[in-house]
């Protein structure tokens, strides 16, 4: 884990990942993964192995728990998941000290923009529902439910920003999400309050943090720090 209390420095533009990252959506993901394996006769899982296993491609996740992917094919899997997530999303709580990482980032002038692997009209859907709607740039999630990498929706996404892709902090809670950060040329940064346990982010080249309030926390800290040294 790299300790580095500077990140926001010269930082113009977050982006966020949304599942795990902002919404606690553990418990639900959770839940419909074992009503899949339920269907599917695969034994259910408790939350540590869901972290300790979850993963990119998700297909490969799912070959993981068990599922017999030759025998049935990932996307009616998927689609018996998203029956129940997708339904039961907007009632999952968002995680600790999201308004405030966003009214901080407000306050510094600093952009915030979402990229999800969620389907994007689920997305704006739970959005309003947390009363998030509007306050965010760019909201990217995806046109399908093939529950694939979004790697290419923050390609995208960066081209719209219009800034240099080294001033964009990407905050996620898993390991794909610091893939997609360094294909596109932002800088990583994750917590692990979501899809992933710490011990696994701990093996990337990046800033782990363990909530939206300890990096909450970092960040006043940083602009207390930058306030002072204009004054001098």
């Amino acid at each position: 884990m790299m300790d580095d209390r500077l990140h926001f420095s010269g930082i113009k533009h977050l982006v966020f990942d949304w599942n795990g990252t902002l919404i606690d959506d553990i418990a639900l993901a959770v839940s419909a993964v074992n009503r899949c394996g339920e269907r599917y006769a695969v034994p259910p899982i408790d939350t540590a192995r869901y972290r300790a296993l979850f993963d990119f491609p998700i297909a490969d996740f799912y070959a993981a728990l068990g599922f017999d992917l030759q025998r049935t094919p990932f996307a009616k899997i998927v689609e018996h998941y998203l029956e129940h997530f997708d339904r039961n999303v907007a009632h999952c709580p968002l995680h600790d000290g999201v308004f405030e990482v966003l009214e901080a980032a407000r306050e510094a002038g600093i952009g915030v923009s979402i990229v999800s692997a969620s389907h994007c009209d689920v997305l704006l859907h739970t959005l309003d529902a947390k009363g998030l709607y509007g306050r965010f740039e760019h909201v990217v999630g995806l046109s399908h439910n093939q529950a694939t990498s979004k790697t290419a929706e923050a390609v995208l996404l960066q081209k719209r920003l219009g800034t240099p892709a080294n001033r964009t902090l990407f905050i996620g809670d898993t390991l794909h999400d610091y893939d997609v950060a360094r294909a596109v040329g932002w800088k990583p940064l994750l917590v692990s309050t979501g899809h992933q346990d710490a011990s696994r982010l701990q093996r990337a080249d990046a800033p782990v943090f363990g909530s939206l309030g300890e990096l909450l926390g970092y960040y006043a800290s940083d602009t207390r720090r930058c306030v002072a040294h204009e004054e001098v």
